[in-house]
């Protein structure tokens, strides 16, 4: 009898473990990672409220000055434009620039944004997250013509 319940509760803890990795295997199915590959210019429009902190270059290449901002940001999926009113802080100055620029976005989520700014080209490259609630983005300006040594943030929609 001994034997048998052995048996009967190595069956149950089977079991248990195929149904278990199951739900885990149907899991991506269902979550958000399920939509990649279809996201559009339409995922991301409105106002998204922008927060982001990083390093300018300071006096010369080897030192740094902190810089933080933020901001709103619209952006128009119908033109493929937007519009930014940024509060920037850097080394403790405090500067208002409003940018407009073009983006876009791709069927993996991952989207550009292009303007010109007082130094020339800038360039940010962003993910979509949470369905385009999020976008978490990095500055990519072109080579030398940047005066951002690392800049990263998060623009969460309003």
């Amino acid at each position: 009898m001994r034997n048998s319940n052995i048996t009967k509760n190595r069956i149950r803890v089977a079991l248990l473990l195929v149904l278990a990795a199951s739900i885990i295997g149907l899991a991506p199915a269902f979550s958000a990672s399920a939509r990649a590959g279809s996201f559009s210019i339409n995922d991301v429009s409105g106002n998204y409220v922008e927060l982001a902190d990083g390093w300018t270059f300071g006096n010369g290449v080897v030192n740094f000055d902190p810089v933080s901002q933020v901001g709103l940001v619209t952006f128009t999926p119908a033109t493929g434009t937007f519009h930014e009113d940024l509060i920037i802080r850097n080394a403790g100055t405090n500067l208002e620039v409003h940018p407009n620029g073009t983006y876009t976005v791709d069927a993996n989520g991952h989207g550009t944004m292009t303007w010109t700014g007082m130094n020339g080209p800038k360039h940010r490259d962003f993910y979509i997250v949470n369905g385009g609630a999020e976008l978490k983005w990095i500055i990519t300006d072109p080579p030398g013509t940047n005066v951002i040594a690392s800049n990263s943030g998060t623009m969460t929609r309003q």
